[in-house]
């Protein structure tokens, strides 16, 4: 009986963690110091060519070829009774297009010059981690083809979010588990189908 209740402990303090594990909403975004090369801030005229509306955006970032590196951070919190061993973390790029390679992920405060290379941190009961993710801009197969259809002159392009869902991996009383956290907060990069010519 009295192991019995003691699983039972241990399997309610690995989920309570699971189901507490958050991420605050993303408080920075944008191209990488010295490497946003053919990113630039979209002006209104490029808004309106690509359909983008205003309200909710934080940073939209307009692509004039591909290469350019945006990143984005956020806090991780645990809310669980137990500390947590973060072993990694994974941008779910957005899309079937995938023209947003994940790239690095960092660690520490401030913006993604400041931070380093992620390492794995221990998370006590209410802990958080400033976390930043960079993605690399890509021109997929799906978006090249489209490029080079006749008819494509730009009046067309391709909005993905950057901050899609983010996967972290962690480990709670020795159990490796993960967990799947939506952001709010976006980092929207517009490509228009000239870019992949």
């Amino acid at each position: 009986m009295g192991a019995a209740l003691l699983a039972a402990g241990y399997l309610i303090a690995v989920w309570s963690t699971h189901i507490t594990l958050t991420a605050s909403q993303v408080r920075w975004s944008g191209a990488v110091p010295g490497k946003g090369a053919g990113l630039s801030p979209v002006t209104r005229a490029e808004r309106a060519r690509a359909g983008v509306r205003a309200a909710g955006n934080r940073v939209v970032l307009w692509v004039s070829r591909p290469g350019g590196e945006v990143a984005f951070g956020f806090r991780l919190h645990n809310g669980g009774p137990v500390p947590v061993t973060v072993l990694g973390l994974r941008l779910l790029v957005p899309g079937v297009i995938g023209d947003l390679a994940p790239g690095a992920a960092l660690l520490g405060p401030g913006t993604s010059d400041t931070m380093t290379a992620f390492h794995q941190v221990t998370l006590g009961p209410g802990g958080s981690a400033g976390v930043g993710l960079t993605e690399r801009v890509v021109c997929g197969a799906a978006l090249r083809r489209d490029a080079r259809q006749p008819g494509r002159r730009g009046s067309d392009s391709w909005v993905g979010d950057a901050t899609g869902p983010v996967v972290v991996r962690y480990r709670a009383l020795g159990v490796p588990t993960s967990e799947t956290l939506t952001l709010t907060g976006s980092l929207l990069v517009v490509m228009p189908h000239q870019s992949c010519r």
